[in-house]
């Protein structure tokens, strides 16, 4: 019989059932909606420890990206399970998410990422979202596209396209948010009818939003799941460089490219030659579902989990020396804006007892700061929150050309 898990999202995005059916296919799965939980702080606290308890949950996972308060504190006080968090936008949150982690018994993120959390001695393992080998596979379609690109235009990205097309080659482009969009089962179907699909790695908003990289750099390389969905679907994939590849594949089982020229010399000798593109297809295709479908590469967690017990989170904890002062801040904040009103100020005032548990380790002139930024706080966004719509979370995909 399947252990049961609680999977705790931010708010309900299309993608969650990517997370939700990767997760099923080891364990009874629970999911909830913070933003539908209309609570303060400690009352959305003990709402999810009831939950635990009468469903019996065995693992809690978090989706802690941008998500408002799930911070350090606020994992610790979800009692008696196993927690993992769960992060794919690490390459901006890392310094803010490492801190949290150490509330956890294991981290899911991307290759790179994971290997900076176990420096620290935190458990972690590499994973993808769209790798459902059920959902993304072979559909032995005749492959009447050349070259296939699906997700986000930008500038850099159509400057790439013209140059391809401007030397003989046929892009075709899906998926862009405000045209030529496709639903992921059609998506699937075209990359199957695709014999290369295209991928980019650089970062599309012209500047870095993470701690140490803000205002400073423009782009950076990520990992991104075109590689994986393409792999699954037995479509050859040619990538612009980013250095999580090198970890995940050999140089000749997924080919990169660092400018234009590598690139449409890359795509004009596989497409010119059907014996190479076939065999390189093969090679990249059995590679990604050998390794990094979900039965395969989740495996490992779920075999990670069955090992660990409740008291593993201890030693990781033991690491955190101290909270710094700029994540008790950001933390007093988080706790104190959740579900802050006008209407609901009299509930929120319990809040300031749990901004107090926090700073009880500090130093007076630290406890100072943020009790007076917190009163400060307390007027003004009970008044804002009155007046405006709550969101839901991040989304930079909506950027125009």
């Amino acid at each position: 019989m399947k252990k049961k898990v609680l999977i705790i999202f931010k708010a309900q995005w299309d993608w969650n059932k990517f997370i939700i059916n990767k997760i099923s296919k080891f364990y009874n799965v629970k999911y909830i909606y913070l933003d539908a939980i209309n609570k303060n702080y400690s009352n959305t606290i003990d709402e999810i420890n009831n939950i635990i308890k009468e469903e019996k949950i065995d693992t809690v996972f978090f989706d802690v990206d941008y998500q408002k308060f799930i911070n350090f504190y606020f994992i610790e006080k979800i009692i008696n399970v196993k927690k993992v968090m769960m992060t794919f936008d690490n390459y901006e949150r890392h310094v803010l998410n490492m801190i949290t982690a150490c509330s956890c018994h294991l981290v899911l993120t991307d290759i790179i990422s994971a290997l900076k959390y176990k420096e620290i001695g935190i458990s972690a393992f590499n994973w993808f979202l769209e790798s459902d080998g059920s959902f993304y596979k072979d559909m032995k379609l005749d492959k009447k596209i050349d070259v296939l690109f699906f997700g986000k235009i930008n500038k850099d990205r159509k400057d790439y396209i013209n140059f391809l097309e401007n030397n003989g080659l046929k892009v075709k482009i899906v998926g862009n948010n405000v045209k030529n969009y496709v639903n992921d089962e059609n998506l699937v179907r075209m990359i199957n009818e695709s014999k290369i699909v295209i991928n980019f790695t650089k970062t599309t908003w012209k500047k870095l939003s993470n701690f140490q990289g803000q205002n400073i750099f423009q782009n950076q390389y990520q990992l991104k799941g075109r590689v994986i969905q393409t792999g699954l679907c037995n479509t050859a994939c040619v990538t612009e460089y980013a250095p999580h590849h090198d970890l995940l594949y050999k140089s000749d089982e997924l080919l990169q490219f660092t400018n234009k020229e590598e690139c449409l010399d890359i795509l004009k000798n596989l497409l010119n030659n059907e014996e190479d593109l076939i065999n390189y297809t093969k090679k990249f295709s059995d590679k990604t579902r050998n390794n990094y479908e979900d039965s395969k590469s989740f495996q490992k967690v779920y075999n990670f989990l069955e090992k660990t017990s409740l008291s593993n989170q201890t030693i990781i904890k033991k690491n955190l020396e101290k909270v710094p002062y700029w994540y008790k801040r950001i933390c007093a904040k988080q706790i104190l804006l959740r579900d802050l009103k006008i209407s609901t100020i009299l509930q929120s005032f319990s809040n300031f007892r749990e901004i107090s548990i926090i700073t009880k380790t500090s130093n007076i002139f630290t406890i100072l700061l943020i009790f007076l930024e917190t009163g400060i706080n307390f007027i003004y966004y009970s008044i804002l929150n009155t007046l405006r719509a709550k969101g839901s979370g991040k989304n930079r995909y909506t950027d125009e050309l």
